[in-house]
């Protein structure tokens, strides 16, 4: 058992657990044992009910012939990236969101086999933010496709922490310095985010976003700096980030954003 693993995958897991979009309901639980620090038995239970992201797990895991998909370069390939996604054949993904993830009844059948096409002619990584922005349909427990405010909100986002304000620490906030996920203003979405056929996403430049710190009153991460460069998801920063990791993060999802855009 791969203790910094599960812990890793609990600090980007809490947030849509938290909101009731996937995972067991057990977020309590596992916010407790972020707080303590303590990675168990218990824990990796509960994020293997989480079936979207164990089946990514398993999948990057099983393709670069690690035992544990919980082992902590897995669990960072998936959130973050790093060089375990390059090892994926396009083949074997497309079966796995077919057979695996049975999204070949979950999305339209059009809409599934136009993004298996792409996947087998054109290079891919499986990452979270691959899988937010051109799979269209949510596959926690909301049934809905996604729209650009909940792709912005569901990919891992990552920020610099400005000036610190007391007011807001009262709140429970940190303030970061990010860019958001935006769309071309010429094709509008209309009533989805494949509304308009020529829309193209993008990153804004650089603004500032309130982020939550704590999930009812517990705190996760102590003794933030201006200056940290952290990860969010679902407006809750889960982690500080080394230099390389921000590299990372910015590279798989401006990949992803460029696959969506083919």
């Amino acid at each position: 058992m791969d203790s910094k693993g599960l812990l890793l995958c609990s600090k980007y897991s809490s947030a849509p657990n938290f909101f009731g979009y996937c995972g067991p309901e057990e977020n309590s639980n596992l916010i407790d044992h972020l707080k303590d620090k303590v990675a168990d038995r218990e824990v990796e239970i509960i994020l293997s009910q989480f079936d979207t992201l164990y089946s990514y797990l398993k999948l990057i895991s099983i393709e670069n012939k690690i035992l544990d998909p919980f082992e902590q370069k897995v669990v960072e390939a998936y959130w973050i990236g790093n060089s375990l996604l390059d090892n994926i054949s396009n083949r074997d993904y497309a079966y796995f969101l077919q057979e695996e993830l049975d999204l070949e009844k979950k999305m339209e059948k059009i809409k599934f086999h136009r993004v298996k096409a792409k996947i087998l002619s054109k290079k891919f990584y499986p990452h979270h933010a691959f899988h937010v922005f051109n799979i269209f349909k949510r596959t926690g427990h909301v049934n809905s496709n996604h729209t650009l405010d909940t792709m912005d909100s569901c990919r891992i986002g990552w920020g610099k922490i400005q000036i610190k304000n007391e007011k807001l620490k009262i709140k429970n906030l940190e303030t970061v310095k990010t860019k958001q996920l935006t769309i071309n203003p010429t094709s509008p979405a209309k009533g989805g985010i494949r509304g308009a056929s020529n829309q193209q996403l993008s990153l804004s430049e650089p603004t500032v976003k309130e982020l939550k710190i704590d999930y009812r009153g517990k705190s996760l991460l102590n003794n933030l700096k201006v200056g940290d460069w952290v990860s969010f998801h679902w407006g809750f920063v889960c982690d500080v980030l080394t230099e390389q990791q921000v590299k990372n993060l910015e590279f798989y999802t401006n990949k992803a954003i460029e696959f969506y855009n083919i």
